[in-house]
């Protein structure tokens, strides 16, 4: 007799970026953990959305805000959301003063 092991389902957790949203001068990137609990067959058994934090770019300022209360940085949200890093470098790149 052989023992097999049984899988009832699976967990698949991915961190993605969310469309940005301009208010006003500003844009606020949000950032948001999927997770999803798959059976053995593939078949999608539930999916939870939790927002995690936001990127807020406004002229001459940048700065991350957690959903948790505790402080962020940028380089945080940068190790959580890698994305971000072209949004935030173009947002630098437009604040830089030219002198023809």
């Amino acid at each position: 007799m052989t023992l097999e092991k049984i899988r009832l389902y699976e967990m698949d957790i991915k961190v993605r970026v969310g469309k940005e949203v301009n208010a006003g001068d500003r844009t606020i990137w949000p950032v948001m953990r999927i997770s999803i609990v798959k059976t053995f067959e593939d078949r999608i058994l539930a999916i939870q959305i939790t927002p995690i934090a936001m990127l807020i770019i406004e002229p001459g300022r940048q700065y991350a805000v957690s959903f948790d209360g505790e402080p962020m940085t940028i380089e945080a949200i940068l190790e959580l959301a890698a994305p971000l890093r072209d949004a935030l470098e173009k947002a630098r790149e437009s604040a830089k003063i030219r002198v023809d």
